[in-house]
């Protein structure tokens, strides 16, 4: 197994140092954090390769994936070592195949459009004297690409993603008008689509994400409401002196919701997430209910954690 040419250590930190020091906005902080890549096994590679693609649009999916994987990190360098899938000499650990297939189906229809049925002069540019309602034809144009892909691990011959990508775009058009886009365009923008999701499917990504803070002062002491609502105004001030004050607040409200949850936070933006995964856990059983926002950030800061996590495990083969 080879050895990562260049340090993660230092990206974390740039990371880290970015999200401490981002102000908010309103009433929501902006952060920047990398996340694991939701198929973890593939992110763990350092070197792939990417197999012919069966099928008419197969090359062009090729092409599309390699690009989308060319492109540099917050490291400045692409998350994986792109080498020929078969070749001379050592073979990369992980092998992506696929099938593409497409089609064109265009049906005709008839619809009722407004046009001008006289003009002065006879001529076409002359000025519309009358106007009806009349039929004309028009066609509609379903256009589909599936992609079956599957990334096979070199080292024991295991399947470590296996996804099934389809798309469809329709659109319309009628006598007299063009078409908004080309059959290739449309195939083209699903082709593009399909590698960005590969993508995100198999790498870590970067990501700048703005998250409000929670505002409800249900079941807070009368007395604390207002100092309450100047802290959250002071987010957008001091962030950090506005997060000193919530945590001085939750002790004299210790398990509310609000202040719970938005130390949670406060705690997401200095890039402590340990902190923040136990805030918002502790959280989202205060604040009950569908569409739980602590729930919501634990899960995000367990894509942040695992990002972590993997990358000291690369790192340190």
């Amino acid at each position: 197994m080879r050895t990562r040419r260049f340090a993660r250590c230092a990206a974390y930190c740039a990371i880290a140092a970015a999200i401490a020091a981002t102000p908010a906005w309103g009433e929501a902080v902006q952060m920047t954090g990398k996340f694991a890549a939701p198929y973890r096994d593939a992110a763990m590679l350092d070197s792939l390769g990417i197999d012919r693609f069966s099928g008419r649009d197969g090359r062009q999916l090729e092409m599309a994936i390699e690009r989308a994987l060319s492109q540099p990190d917050v490291e400045g360098r692409p998350h994986f070592d792109l080498i020929a899938a078969f070749g001379g000499g050592q073979g990369p650990e992980g092998v992506l195949s696929g099938v593409v297939t497409s089609g064109v189906q265009d049906s005709r229809y008839k619809q009722k459009q407004k046009r001008c049925v006289e003009r002065e002069g006879g001529k076409d540019s002359g000025k519309c004297l009358r106007e009806a309602e009349i039929e004309v034809d028009c066609t509609r144009r379903v256009v589909n690409v599936s992609a079956d892909l599957r990334l096979v691990r070199a080292a024991d011959g295991r399947v470590i993603y296996t996804a099934d990508k389809p798309r469809r775009d329709e659109y319309s058009w009628c006598r007299g008008d063009s078409p908004p886009r080309t059959e290739e365009e449309s195939v083209r923008g699903m082709i593009q689509n399909i590698a960005g999701e590969v993508r995100r499917d198999i790498a870590p990504v970067v990501e700048t994400y703005s998250i409000r803070f929670r505002e409800s002062t249900k079941g807070l002491p009368k007395e604390l409401n207002r100092p309450f609502k100047d802290i959250v105004r002071q987010t957008q001030r001091d962030l950090r002196a506005a997060c000193a004050a919530w945590q001085a607040m939750d002790g004299q409200a210790p398990g509310h919701p609000s202040i719970t949850f938005d130390l949670g936070l406060c705690a997401e933006a200095a890039g402590d997430y340990g902190a923040a995964l136990e805030l918002y856990r502790r959280a989202a059983p205060l604040i009950g209910g569908g569409g739980n926002e602590a729930v919501t950030g634990a899960e995000r800061i367990g894509r942040l954690l695992a990002a972590q996590e993997d990358d000291r495990a690369r790192g340190a083969r």
